[in-house]
C-alpha cells in the first residue's frame, strides 16, 4: 500500500523537527505566530537589542519555530512587507556537555555563518559608503577591540586564497606563531571576551545604521541543557551571552528556547540565567500547550499540505469525529505527542491496508497507540 492510496503525497505528521525547508511549513497556532513575528518586526524597524524566552514544555513547538524562521524564506517576506532591509538569522543549540563551551557556540556560528559569508557583508556594507567614509572607520566605530578590529581590515582584503586559509585557521584557534606572523597579529582570540568582541563588531557593523541589513537574529536553541555543564561552564556561558548583548546594543534580537524542567517556575529563572541576565530577558512568548481547536486546526492544515486532491478536508480521515476520537484519546496534548501519534496511525493504516481511518479502525489499533488511554 502506497501513501497515494490514503490521499497523501508524503506523510504530513513529523516525529521530530525538520531541517530541509520544503518541509518547514507552519501549521495552526496563529496567535503564538503573531506573537514571534511581532517581535520580529519590531527588531526590523527600531534599533534596541532585546532578548525574548520562548517559554514551553517539551514537544511545544520552539526548535520547529528556530527552524521555520532560520531555514525558510518566511522572514524575507517579513522585511518585504514591512520595506526592511533583510534580517541575518541563524539558529545554534546551547553547547553540551563541552568543556569550552564558548569555543563551541562560536565554532557552530562559523559553521553557518561563513567567513567568505562575512567577508560578502562587508563587501554589501562596503556599496553603501558615502564620498567621506571608510569601511576601516566604520569597522573601528563598531569595535572596542583594536586586535579584532585589525582582523576585519584583513578579513575584507583577503582576496587571496591562501591569506583566507590563513585567516580561518586563526579562527578556529590556530595562535601558533606562524599563523600570527601570516597575519600580522599579535595574539589569537585568547579568551571569551575576544569571542564576543568578534561577535559583536560583525553584527554591530553589517547592521550600522540598517543601511545593509535590518537586524541580525539568534536563536538559542535547548537552552536549558545548560544545566549538563559544570558551574564554571555556566557562568562562562552567562556571561558570555551578556557580554555580547551588552556590546550589541542595536538591531540584535536574541531568542532563548527554554523547557522548563517538572515544577521550574518562570520566577526561577534567574537561577538559571543569572540575574544580570533574566532581567534583560523581559520579553516572553509561551508556547502553551494546545487545546482540541488547536490542535484541529494545526491538524488540517498539516495535513492539506500533503493532500493528492485539496477537496479531501481530512485526507484518510473519514471525518472531524475521527480526529476528535483521537486527539481525546491521548490525553494532554503536545505538537510532537500528535505529531507521534498520528505518524502512527498514518503507518499501521498502510501496514494493514486501511484505506479509510474511521473510529473503527481507531479503536482496533489503540492497543498500538503508547498514550491512548482506554
Amino acid at each position: 500500500m502506497e501513501l497515494s492510496d490514503l490521499k497523501l503525497k508524503e506523510n504530513p505528521f513529523r516525529t521530530g523537527p525538520s531541517i530541509n525547508p520544503k518541509d518547514l511549513i507552519w501549521a495552526g497556532f496563529p496567535v503564538l505566530k503573531e506573537k514571534i513575528e511581532e517581535r520580529i518586526n519590531f527588531s526590523m524597524k527600531t534599533s534596541p537589542s532585546r532578548i525574548v524566552l520562548n517559554w514551553g514544555r517539551y514537544g511545544s513547538g520552539k526548535t520547529h519555530a528556530a527552524n521555520f524562521y532560520t531555514k525558510t524564506s518566511r522572514i524575507d517576506d517579513l522585511s518585504i512587507d514591512l520595506a526592511a532591509k533583510p534580517v541575518k538569522s541563524v539558529k545554534i543549540n546551547l553547547p553540551r556537555t563541552s568543556k569550552d563551551p564558548v569555543q563551541a557556540f562560536f565554532r557552530s556560528f562559523l559553521g553557518q555563518i561563513s567567513l567568505s559569508d562575512i567577508k560578502a557583508d562587508f563587501d554589501l556594507l562596503k556599496n553603501t559608503l558615502t564620498a567621506d567614509e571608510t569601511i576601516e572607520a566604520i569597522i573601528e566605530v563598531n569595535s572596542n577591540d583594536i586586535i579584532i578590529s585589525d582582523l576585519f581590515k584583513l578579513i575584507i582584503k583577503a582576496d587571496d586564497p591562501n591569506k583566507f586559509q590563513d585567516i580561518e585557521t586563526y579562527l578556529f584557534g590556530d595562535s601558533t606563531k606562524t599563523t600570527l606572523g601570516k597575519l600580522g597579529l599579535p595574539f589569537g582570540l585568547k579568551d571569551d571576551e575576544q569571542i564576543v568582541n568578534f561577535l559583536s563588531t560583525y553584527i554591530n557593523s553589517i547592521t550600522f545604521e540598517k543601511r545593509c541589513f535590518s537586524t541580525f537574529i539568534i536563536w538559542l536553541d535547548e537552552f536549558e541543557d545548560i544545566d549538563t555543564l559544570n558551574k564554571q561552564s555556566q557562568d562562562r556561558v552567562t556571561t558570555f551571552l551578556r557580554q555580547l548583548f551588552d556590546k550589541t546594543p542595536n538591531n540584535f534580537l536574541l531568542f532563548l528556547n527554554f523547557t522548563p524542567k517538572t515544577f521550574f517556575n518562570i520566577e526561577d529563572l534567574s537561577i538559571v540565567l543569572g540575574e544580570a541576565l533574566s532581567t534583560r530577558a523581559k520579553i516572553r512568548i509561551s508556547f502553551e500547550p494546545p487545546s482540541i481547536d488547536d490542535a484541529i486546526q494545526y491538524l488540517e492544515e498539516l495535513i492539506s499540505s500533503q493532500l493528492e486532491d485539496p477537496s479531501n478536508t481530512y485526507g484518510p480521515f473519514k471525518d472531524i469525529d475521527v480526529i476528535k476520537h483521537v486527539l481525546t484519546g491521548i490525553g494532554n496534548l503536545s505538537v510532537r505527542k500528535i505529531n507521534e501519534v498520528f505518524s502512527l496511525i498514518i503507518e499501521l493504516a498502510m501496514l494493514t491496508d486501511n484505506d479509510e481511518i474511521d473510529i473503527k479502525f481507531i479503536e482496533s489499533i489503540k492497543d498500538e497507540i503508547p498514550s491512548f488511554e482506554n
